[in-house]
C-alpha cells in the first residue's frame, strides 16, 4: 500500500524515460509519481514511517475504524444515491494498514532477536571451548544487549513482548531460515519448562503455515520429531497440574459446603475448650 493510496495498489506502469510511474488502485485512483533529484534513504524513511504509525496508534485511541467508516458510508448511502460512490473513496483499509506496519515491524524485532542470539549463542562456544583450552575461568560476563538472559530466554522475552492479535501475522513475515532457527529455541525452551503454551502456540502455528517447505527441507524433519513429542510431554504435564488443582478446588469446595450446614454447640464446656490457653482472660484465674 503506498501512502497516498487510500487502499491496495493492484497495478504500477512505467514511462519509457523513467521519468514517472503510474499506479492504480483499489480506490479507484491513478496517481503519478516523478522522479526527483533528492537523495532517499530506505532506512531512515522506514523507521520514520513507523515512528509515526506508533505515534499515532498509541497517542490518539479515538481514531475511526474500519467498522465506524463502513458504518458512516452505509448511513450516506440511505440519505444520498450518489453516496455509494463517494463511500468508495473512503479509506476503508486504515486498521488493515496499521495492522500490517506492526505485524512487519513485530516480525523484524523477532528477525533481529533470533540473530543476536545466534551471535551470542556462537560468543558462548567459543569462550568456553578457549576456557577449556587455557584452564582459566569460565564464568563468562552477560551481555548487556540481552538484558543478562540466555539467547533462548531472550527469544521468549521478544516472543511475549509482541501482542497476542499480531503473532502470527508476525510470524509469517518470517524466511524459512529464521523459522528453523526458531523452531531450535523452541526445543530448548520446552526442555527447560519455560513459556510451554506460547512455544506450543508458535510451533503448531509454524507447521501449519510452512508445511511445504518443512516437508521438503529433510534437515527440518529431525528437529520437528524432537518437537512433536516435547510438545505432547508438556502439554500432558499441564493438562495434568490443571486436572489436579481443579479436583483440589472441587474437594475444597465440598467440604466446605458439608461444614457449613453443621450447627454449632455453644456450651459452656465446649466455649472453655475453645478460649483455654490462649491467653485471652479465661484462664488467668485458674490454680497452678
Amino acid at each position: 500500500i503506498v501512502k497516498w493510496h487510500a487502499s491496495e495498489v493492484c497495478c504500477l506502469a512505467m514511462s519509457r524515460t523513467g521519468a514517472f510511474v503510474l499506479s492504480g488502485g483499489m480506490d479507484r485512483q491513478v496517481r503519478v509519481w516523478e522522479r526527483t533529484k533528492d537523495i532517499v534513504f530506505l532506512n531512515e524513511e522506514r523507521e520514520r514511517e513507523l515512528e509515526e504509525v506508533f505515534d499515532k496508534v498509541d497517542g490518539s485511541r479515538r481514531e475511526e475504524n474500519t467498522a465506524d467508516v463502513l458504518l458512516k458510508a452505509g448511513k450516506d448511502g440511505e440519505d444520498d444515491l450518489d453516496a455509494e460512490e463517494e463511500g468508495n473513496e473512503k479509506p476503508q483499509s486504515e486498521a488493515a494498514v496499521k495492522q500490517s506496519i506492526l505485524s512487519v515491524s513485530s516480525g523484524d524485532r523477532i528477525m533481529e532477536a533470533i540473530e543476536t542470539a545466534d551471535k551470542e549463542s556462537k560468543e558462548i562456544a567459543s569462550f568456553k571451548k578457549l576456557s577449556d583450552e587455557k584452564g582459566g575461568d569460565s564464568r563468562r560476563a552477560p551481555n548487556p544487549m540481552m538484558f543478562g538472559m540466555d539467547p533462548s530466554a531472550y527469544v521468549l522475552w521478544v516472543l511475549r513482548s509482541v501482542k497476542s492479535a499480531d503473532l502470527e501475522q508476525s510470524l509469517l513475515v518470517l524466511p524459512l531460515n529464521h523459522v528453523e532457527r526458531l523452531m531450535h529455541y523452541l526445543i530448548l525452551l520446552l526442555r527447560a519448562g519455560k513459556g510451554i503454551e506460547l512455544c506450543a502456540k508458535i510451533a503448531v502455528f509454524l507447521i501449519k503455515a510452512h508445511q511445504a517447505q518443512i516437508v521438503a527441507n529433510r534437515t527440518m524433519m529431525t528437529p520437528l520429531r524432537v518437537l512433536q513429542t516435547l510438545v505432547r510431554l508438556r502439554t500432558t504435564e499441564i493438562r495434568d497440574t490443571v486436572g489436579f488443582n481443579l479436583a483440589a478446588m472441587r474437594a475444597i469446595a465440598r467440604l466446605a459446603n458439608e461444614n457449613k450446614s453443621k450447627r454449632i454447640d455453644y456450651e459452656e464446656k465446649n466455649m472453655k475448650d475453645i478460649w483455654a490457653g490462649l491467653g485471652l482472660g479465661s484462664d488467668f484465674g485458674k490454680k497452678k
